[in-house]
């Protein structure tokens, strides 16, 4: 197939390596859920935040609550630390500001991040 660009003013465009996305999708598709953004950013206002505590804040099973904290973990979003029979989530500070950026679009959480949240 001849590709004809005669007449496009746009310039010359150089060839695109999708591998170079590939992180970052699926960084957005672990976030593209409501329950994992709601969660990330409680950990983000809070600093670190219990499973309990976020099973009892989203009204969820424990069960369900376990399913998001594991594919945020899994994907490098969350630490994850131990103690005694229970499981504290941080935010991983290599996503961090990038999590800000996106989350201070809702202004219920841009305004909890801009006070300090704690």
């Amino acid at each position: 197939m001849k590709e004809d660009f005669e007449g496009c003013e746009v310039g010359r465009f150089e060839r695109i390596d999708e591998g170079e996305f590939l992180e970052l999708s699926e960084l957005m598709g672990v976030l593209s859920n409501r329950t994992r953004l709601a969660i990330v950013a409680t950990a983000l206002t809070h600093g670190e935040v219990c499973a309990c505590r976020l099973q009892q804040s989203l009204n969820m099973p424990q069960s369900t609550v376990t399913v998001h904290l594991q594919k945020l973990y899994g994907a490098r979003i969350l630490n994850k630390r131990e103690a005694w029979r229970y499981t504290y989530y941080s935010i991983n500070k290599e996503y961090e500001s990038l999590l800000k950026a996106i989350l201070e679009t809702v202004p219920s959480v841009a305004d909890s991040l801009s006070s300090g949240g704690k």
